[in-house]
């Protein structure tokens, strides 16, 4: 009996001793919210940081911006066209180099291998109902864009020459569409890739799933989630490895909590983490450099430790997307009315 209640005693222990060292870890890091100064007043959606000084960013009225300098400065790029287009996604090469993708008509993707001097039109589709939400390479030939179903099959887009050309995947290799189903435009990030470079695209709408590549196919695999509404879904997803991380709610609905579905082996099966996010959330990253997840949303920021396992929240800030420099402890954002900032972490 004494050896069973000392051996409860040290397991108590321990369990404190785990408890006070997750606490610890929690204090010590600290995350800051530095505002930038913004050239715009656009909403802005789209971003890639290219590296701790070069981060591109794009939004509604045609509003291409970028900063050369690690956002100290902001230069607004002269729009590839006079149709004030909402580039809802942006994908950048290089200091000079990027591609932007608009959502609603016409739907269209311009190129710049010059800052912005001077844009090409590389793909167009005139269909009034095609809407495109995000883009995304795997590496630096290989390209997919996402956008909502269109003529009763999803609209799916690939590049393999680096985003030069474009075509739609064969609707024979992609899973049939639900009858209310699309993905979200929100952050420009609904398409990630696992360790071994397979696309995973989130859905959402009555009912969340995820299309997983399988080769030259993609297998719909649905998530345990209770979607109610056309406006409700996973509407970001991001990967370290295989393991894949969700964001998302219902945007009409800022402040209702919202599960984190999370995957450890490239979105082949899906678990729910009960430590949920403080409201909705349009976009998730994650920091190799700290080890550690943000999301955001329209009523601040969320911070989901690897040691922790838990989510707590840590700005009000209302945010739209964010990216991190991954080997850094920084990242960077933007929010309603073309707000930017700054993103610190620091232990």
């Amino acid at each position: 009996m004494r050896a069973a209640k000392a051996l409860i005693t040290t397991a108590l222990a321990f369990h404190l001793a785990c408890v006070n060292s997750v606490e610890e870890e929690r204090q010590k890091l600290d995350v800051t919210l530095q505002e930038l100064e913004s050239p715009t007043g656009a909403s802005i959606r789209g971003i890639w940081v290219v590296d701790s000084l070069c981060i591109w960013m794009s939004g509604s009225s045609g509003t291409v911006i970028r900063s050369t300098d690690g956002g100290d400065q902001w230069q607004l790029i002269p729009p590839p066209d006079e149709d004030s287009l909402d580039f809802r996604d942006v994908h950048a090469f290089s200091k000079a180099s990027a591609l932007v993708v608009s959502a609603g008509f016409p739907a269209r993707v311009y190129y710049t291998s010059n800052s912005g001097e001077d844009w090409a039109l590389v793909y167009e589709n005139m269909d009034s109902s095609a809407f495109m939400n995000s883009v995304h390479f795997k590496d630096a030939k290989h390209g997919l864009i996402v956008g909502d179903v269109l003529n009763k099959y999803h609209f799916i887009l690939e590049s393999k020459d680096g985003g030069l050309n474009w075509r739609r995947v064969d609707s024979a290799k992609i899973a049939a569409p639900l009858q209310v189903e699309h993905a979200f435009a929100a952050s420009g990030s609904c398409i990630s890739t696992t360790e071994n470079g397979a696309y995973v695209i989130a859905f959402g709408g009555r009912k969340s799933r995820v299309l997983v590549q399988e080769g030259d196919r993609y297998e719909a695999v649905e998530l345990p989630l209770n979607d109610t509404s056309s406006s409700s879904g996973i509407y970001s997803i991001a990967a370290t490895g295989d393991r894949l991380m969700t964001a998302g709610g219902d945007y009409t609905q800022a402040d209702q909590e919202w599960p984190c579905i999370y995957s450890l082996d490239g979105g082949k099966h899906w678990q729910v983490d009960t430590s949920g996010y403080h409201g909705y959330r349009s976009v998730i990253d994650y920091s190799a450099g700290m080890d550690v997840w943000l999301a955001a949303g329209l009523n601040g920021v969320d911070l989901y430790s690897m040691k922790d396992s838990s989510w707590s929240k840590v700005a009000n800030v209302p945010l739209n997307t964010l990216q991190f420099d991954r080997f850094a402890g920084l990242a960077w954002a933007a929010g309603p009315h073309g707000k930017l900032y700054k993103i610190h972490l620091r232990r």
